[in-house]
């Protein structure tokens, strides 16, 4: 009886500590920065910051279009990474748009004392928003790579001033994400539920409610969900729930990749995304 109630504690505790662990990694990522700037592409632009409303201090880069009533795309980057790391891919929407990129709490230049992969990001956005109503500029559509995607979707039931989103590998559920994150059968869904119980002590919110999909439910602006059947990071189920999400809004599309892991971009995509953006922001 004592051998196997040693081994039960036993496995209770390693299972403990590895979702702490996981948790742990989770809101303190190791940062994925980039060098790259937009003076790269030989695109003019401002270093720029803006303040959310809980006060923290979020950096990016403002690229002005020549005309200055142009409609402004805010570009939203993944997780762990940083602005710069998306730039290669978005830079060529600038031919038509204002261009405003930034930084995630805690990732990149911008302030924070963690991430919470999502939940007040949302509020990084709206300050982007606000950033860009400073400047005049209120036609704005929205291009978020995976944790910018999910970002986006969340944050657009309430926040009228955007117009059109285009989403790219986005989750659609974080409680998902948890689960997926120790690839152990059975054990994986017990390590996830863990993981959510420190998310309620040590963040004070349940990581089941962090969901894009219950959010993309209210949305009726115009979305572009754009996904790979073969991402290994956000499976391709995280699309599908979109999907089905979306489906009474008319103009909701999903664009699927048959190929290629998370992030994969092709041309066909960057027309499908000017098209997008051109048929939506230019109609404003």
């Amino acid at each position: 009886m004592k051998y196997s109630l040693s081994i039960l504690i036993t496995i209770i505790s390693i299972l403990l500590i590895l979702s702490l662990w996981g948790f742990y990694t989770a809101i303190y990522p190791f940062k994925l920065t980039s060098t790259l700037t937009p003076k790269k592409f030989g695109l003019s632009y401002e270093d720029v910051s803006f303040k959310t409303k809980d006060n923290v201090l979020i950096r990016g880069w403002f690229v002005p279009n020549p005309n200055p009533k142009a409609p402004a795309i805010i570009l939203m980057h993944g997780y762990p990474a940083d602005k710069g790391d998306i730039l290669a891919l978005t830079h060529f929407l600038h031919q038509k748009y204002h261009l405003l990129y930034f930084d995630f709490r805690y990732l990149g230049n911008s302030g924070g004392s963690h991430s919470t992969l999502g939940k007040n990001e949302v509020m990084d956005l709206q300050a982007a928003i606000r950033f860009l109503v400073t400047r005049n500029i209120h036609t704005i559509g929205i291009w978020g790579f995976s944790l910018g995607g999910a970002v986006a979707l969340m944050a657009a039931p309430s926040t009228p001033e955007i117009k059109a989103i285009v989403a790219e590998s986005s989750y659609a559920r974080l409680d998902w994400i948890a689960n997926d994150f120790y690839r152990i059968p059975v054990l994986n869904h017990v390590l996830g539920e863990l993981m959510r119980l420190w998310g309620w002590i040590f963040l004070g919110f349940d990581i089941k409610k962090i969901s894009p999909a219950l959010y993309a439910e209210k949305i009726h602006v115009p979305v572009l969900l754009i996904h790979s059947r073969d991402d290994d990071v956000i499976p391709f189920k995280h699309a599908l729930l979109l999907q089905n999400a979306l489906r009474d809004n008319p103009h909701a599309k999903l664009l699927i990749n048959d190929s290629g892991g998370h992030g994969k971009h092709t041309q066909s995509n960057d027309q499908a995304i000017q098209d997008f953006f051109a048929a939506y922001l230019h109609a404003q």
